[in-house]
């Protein structure tokens, strides 16, 4: 084939390498160190690879224990909601103007949403250590 007005003959493969050399982000240089041997290639990525992957491990949990600690302040904050409220229904109760089982309901969801935050504060320490 002939391209231009110099008359000069490229052959197909000559066109291809410089389409694929002169692809978005990649210079004709990086193209060229590349396109070295195929081990060191792979151990620079392999290299590339493992460093990503360490560093998304290490923010995972980072995020983990975080999630943790945020949901565990939740339920605490829900607790003492319901133990107010189990304090307020336990004064009603001693006035005989409510029954037992209001009691007992406010103190059980109570003592559950404490649990629960409190186990979500020792397993976001068991992640840290």
């Amino acid at each position: 084939m002939q391209f231009g007005r110099y008359n000069t003959k490229i052959r197909m493969s000559d066109k291809r390498a410089s389409l694929r050399a002169s692809s978005p982000g990649m210079t004709p240089g990086a193209v060229r160190k590349l396109r070295g041997t195929g081990g060191r290639n792979t151990r620079i990525l392999g290299a590339l690879w493992s460093g990503v992957m360490a560093l998304l491990r290490s923010v995972l949990a980072s995020v983990r224990v975080l999630f943790l600690q945020v949901s565990g302040f939740i339920f605490i904050c829900f607790s003492i909601i319901f133990v107010s409220a189990f304090v307020h229904e336990f004064r009603k109760y001693v006035e005989h103007q409510v029954g037992m089982p209001r009691v007992v309901v406010a103190g059980a969801i109570g003592a559950m949403f404490f649990y629960f935050g409190m186990s979500s504060f020792w397993r976001a320490r068991r992640k840290r250590s």
